[in-house]
């Protein structure tokens, strides 16, 4: 991240480059990230969890690509689903276009935070479903639950609170500023549901379940969010305001049904097909 600030400054700012600098920026960062994480592996502490290249690792992709594939629907069905909104909003005319980018700035930021905390839950779920430790898991899923509601009532807080200034640290455009603040609201009133949904990913992935959140995510997102948010947008013309409707009851259905499931699992039987799952590989 410091990084890529600095080379943003530098390619926009200093060396003038304007607007081209900033993804010549993030695509420098982004090939130089995998290439020092590979360096700190090879050279620095990595051996722990990797001895090095071996045929071996050509074998045996089954398990794995069967539990790749539905966690890359989880994951990109949201994503896509959000992309497909700003594409959306450039029919509506170029001031809701550019709101539409700041609020999707600010809502990928916000994500931020509930994000890596899924990932931690995830992690330290499945190092407990793979220690056949079910209660212990269990509880981890609670802690991550608890944890997720706070950092939702955060968000909300925060964005309900500034949302007259944030927009003002992206635009000086008076009728973006206008717009992107009066859509705030809407945005900040799903902050909950964003985490939660993000921390019911992070579980399912722990407990190896990520089938369950790629099928919800299909159907909150495709069957429900955005026939609601092309509807609402533009059948009814309320612009933006309708566009991020659908999104807002997606992801509620999102931690809705997968929060149920979870729920309703048995640890005891998840750690037997963890277990399974291993013998098998």
């Amino acid at each position: 991240a410091p990084l890529n600030a600095l080379m943003n400054y530098l390619f926009v700012w200093v060396f003038k480059w304007g607007f081209v600098g900033a993804p010549i920026a993030v695509s420098v960062t982004e090939n130089i990230l995998p290439l020092l994480l590979f360096l700190y592996v090879r050279f620095v502490d990595g051996y722990e969890c990797w001895g090095g290249f071996e045929r071996r690792a050509l074998k045996n992709w089954g398990p794995m690509i069967k539990l790749a594939l539905p966690g890359l629907v989880m994951v990109l069905a949201e994503f896509l689903a959000f992309e497909i909104l700003t594409l959306s909003a450039s029919w509506l005319g170029t001031t809701p276009l550019a709101a539409q980018s700041v609020l999707s700035t600010i809502a990928a930021i916000t994500f931020q935070i509930p994000f890596p905390m899924s990932v931690a839950a995830s992690t330290r779920i499945a190092n407990y479903i793979g220690a056949t430790l079910a209660v212990p898991a269990k509880m981890a899923a609670k802690v991550a639950m608890v944890f997720a509601v706070g950092v939702g009532i955060f968000n909300f807080l925060f964005l309900s609170t500034l949302r007259n200034y944030l927009p003002r640290l992206f635009t000086q455009d008076a009728e973006v500023i206008e717009l992107v603040a009066s859509l705030l609201p809407l945005v900040s009133a799903f902050q909950l549901f964003d985490a939660l949904a993000c921390n019911c990913n992070g579980i399912l992935r722990g407990l190896g379940r990520q089938e369950i959140g790629g099928y919800v995510g299909l159907f909150a997102y495709y069957m429900v969010g955005l026939p609601i948010s092309f509807g609402l947008g533009f059948g009814l013309h309320w612009g933006l305001y309708g566009l991020w409707s659908g999104p807002a009851l997606a992801l509620g259905i999102v931690a809705a049904i997968e929060g149920v499931f979870i729920y309703r699992t048995s640890w005891d039987k998840a750690v037997e097909a963890a277990h399974y799952r291993n013998t098998a590989a």
